[in-house]
């Protein structure tokens, strides 16, 4: 197996409480993070066919679902997984990352470096 293969698998949250108040969700309990984005996409709507030098990422599902597609920078093995809400994964640098939403989705999206003009750490690359 190359070097720059990992298992892409779905993360679920650090600590889930329900109870007659409502929901707590600890989504990741871990991480360097400089920037928290939330938002909505419709289905058939994609992101990302890019990686990241330095950047590591964490993509969570809140409500809908997407196919995630995973490949190393120096490698053309191709992983694919389905997220559903509740779940997660780490995109790490070097890993080239797409999401392809398969149902309208909220998501939020956490990253270890901010994005500048100057230095965006985003470079394109295929999946």
């Amino acid at each position: 197996m190359n070097e720059h293969i990992r298992d892409l698998l779905p993360v679920k949250p650090t600590f889930v409480r329900k109870d007659q108040r409502g929901n707590f969700v600890e989504i990741v309990n871990e991480g360097p993070w400089e920037t928290i984005i939330h938002g909505t996409m419709e289905a058939g709507a994609e992101m990302g066919n890019h990686y990241h030098r330095e950047a590591r990422a964490y993509f969570y599902i809140v409500n809908g679902k997407a196919e995630i597609r995973m490949r190393h920078r120096f490698d053309d093995t191709v992983q694919k997984m389905v997220l559903h809400a509740g779940e997660g994964v780490y995109f790490l640098p070097y890993e080239i990352h797409v999401v392809h939403y398969l149902e309208k989705s909220d998501f939020i999206f956490l990253k270890s470096y901010r994005y500048t003009d100057d230095q965006p750490d985003i470079f394109p690359g295929d999946v």
